[in-house]
């Protein structure tokens, strides 16, 4: 079965009360999902699509995540999939495997 199915079912069994999130919310929430998996780190996003899921209720959103460092000769640039309801993060670090496998299945 497919992890992020299991995840989703799991948040959404967690949160039933919770209102779901709008197409607009996405990029704010794909956003802060990245900055907590990067801990702290200042992030910009680029090429970001946000799609309606065909495999669960909510959205998808993939693009580029730009980690900003202090002195801006090391930004680190990787591709990224989100998940809401659930804000869940894949960045290419990850596995790339497992980027291109979630770009692949929803078209990004």
């Amino acid at each position: 079965m497919n992890p992020l199915l299991i995840a989703g079912a799991v948040v959404l069994a967690a949160a039933p009360g919770e209102a779901p999130p709008t197409y607009d919310e996405m990029p704010h929430i794909a956003k802060a999902a990245i900055e907590r998996r990067l801990e702290q780190a200042v992030v910009q996003l680029g090429s970001v699509q946000v799609k309606q899921s065909e495999m669960m209720p909510g959205y998808v959103v993939c693009g580029v995540a730009i980690e900003v460092f202090a002195d801006h000769a090391q930004n680190r640039r990787e591709r990224f999939f989100v998940v809401s309801p659930g804000n869940f993060a894949i960045l290419e670090r990850d596995g790339k495997e497992l980027i291109d496998h979630y770009w692949a299945q929803n078209r990004c």
